[in-house]
């Protein structure tokens, strides 16, 4: 039986199953969804529905900040 991939978000750090962690990207300095191609990190539920998010991720991942708010309120949107 295989084990399941675990993978921690870079927010909180908390370590989760791969499948329940949401996988994004910075991309010429905006952040997006996961293309398939290059490096990436995780974000868990938790820590996208915080207020806090866009700055830690903004000033970790040297993203727009502006960039992380909408995809942040896409990401909240589409779970609602």
């Amino acid at each position: 039986m295989k084990s399941k991939p675990i993978r921690m978000c870079i927010a909180c750090r908390k370590r989760e199953r791969q499948q329940e962690l949401i996988r994004l990207q910075k991309d010429q300095g905006n952040l997006i969804r996961y293309s398939g191609k290059g490096r990436s990190f995780y974000l868990c539920t938790k820590c996208i529905e915080g207020q806090h998010i866009t700055k830690i991720v903004a000033g970790r991942e040297k993203i727009d900040i502006k960039s992380v708010e909408e995809l942040i309120k896409e990401l909240v949107s589409v779970k609602n």
